[in-house]
């Protein structure tokens, strides 16, 4: 069960690896071209009850999302994808504790 657990890890970790970062916040863009792989990281701590959700009001046509990875409380989480066409769309995130929000971000991404 521990070796399981250790390759699933490092898989998922190599895996991260390959895909670009997209950090630049609205309403600056992140681009990004035609059928590559991105990620949106944010930092999570768990012990402090709050966790980022994304709104899935984004346009998915243009992208596929992928799912996201917790990294540790140091590292935060990943939020994966993959460009499907060219466009623009605006992905949204909110750190959220229960029902309280504390911060909200916002990333344009225009896949070229």
């Amino acid at each position: 069960m521990k070796y399981t657990f250790l390759f699933i890890s490092a898989i998922l970790t190599t895996t991260a690896c390959n895909y670009q970062q997209a950090s630049k916040e609205a309403p600056q863009e992140n681009s990004v071209t035609l059928g590559e792989k991105f990620r949106i990281s944010l930092p999570e701590n768990h012990t402090t009850g709050y966790m980022w959700q994304m709104n899935s009001n984004y346009d998915s046509k243009i992208l596929d999302y992928y799912g996201s990875i917790f990294r540790g409380n140091e590292k935060g989480v990943d939020f994966n994808f993959r460009t499907l066409e060219k466009g623009k769309t605006t992905l949204y995130f909110a750190l959220i504790k229960y029902r309280d929000t504390s911060e909200v971000k916002q990333f344009i991404i225009d896949v070229k």
